[in-house]
């Protein structure tokens, strides 16, 4: 089984960060899917060229940064919308990263200093549910890779769980690849939330 997977959110909350843990393991073999894997870039000098990525996506993983509110705002003023232009029928996630900042002291001294503070995982799952989002995860690429492959199995489970049968396709060209090797389909959703670090909630 192959899956798309499109990486969004605003330059530097920690999309690439996520890439580059998963890239160091792979799974026990029970499944084999290849996920194709999208790190897009959200500097506004490619917003004529990123739209380019959405094609025949199965999922978009909206990231921003739990540390930088801000970035959260994004995910509803820009990236949504971006998304509802080019894929409107595509699952979307939305993924807080940088979850280990929601304790780190400089961190918070300097958001204290804004009146602010690091978006809690209940916030993060209200904005799911306001995005329309199929659900919220997160992680910390620095402090848990655990929490990392949680994410990327997870959407990978959503995505075998809800695709329609159609007949294989051949691999876009995409900026990254990894194969991973998945439980069962039964058992992966299930087991993932258990075993894993990794918070997550699923909006009905």
């Amino acid at each position: 089984a192959r899956c798309k997977l499109v990486l969004v959110g605003d330059v530097q909350c920690g999309k690439t960060a996520m890439l580059q843990v998963l890239a160091k393991d792979c799974y026990p073999e029970e499944q084999r899917v290849e996920l194709s894997l999208w790190d897009t870039s959200g500097s506004p000098y490619y917003d004529n060229v990123r739209p380019l990525c959405y094609s025949d996506s199965d999922a978009v993983l909206l990231c921003f940064d739990v540390s930088r509110p801000e970035t959260l705002d994004s995910a509803a003023k820009k990236w949504k919308t971006e998304i509802l232009d080019y894929c409107p029928n595509t699952r979307v996630l939305l993924i807080g990263c940088k979850t280990d900042l929601r304790t780190d002291l400089s961190t918070l001294l300097e958001l204290s200093h804004q009146k602010q503070a690091p978006i809690s995982y209940e916030q993060g799952c209200a904005a799911a549910r306001q995005l329309g989002a199929e659900g919220y995860l997160e992680c910390s690429a620095f402090t848990s890779e655990k929490s990392v492959h949680s994410i990327f199995r997870t959407v990978s489970g959503i995505c075998l769980s809800k695709a329609p049968q159609q007949p294989p396709r051949s691999p876009p060209r995409s900026l990254s690849k990894r194969l991973l090797h998945l439980p069962s389909r039964s058992e992966l959703i299930s087991s993932t939330f258990k075993k894993e670090k990794a918070k997550s909630c699923s909006v009905m």
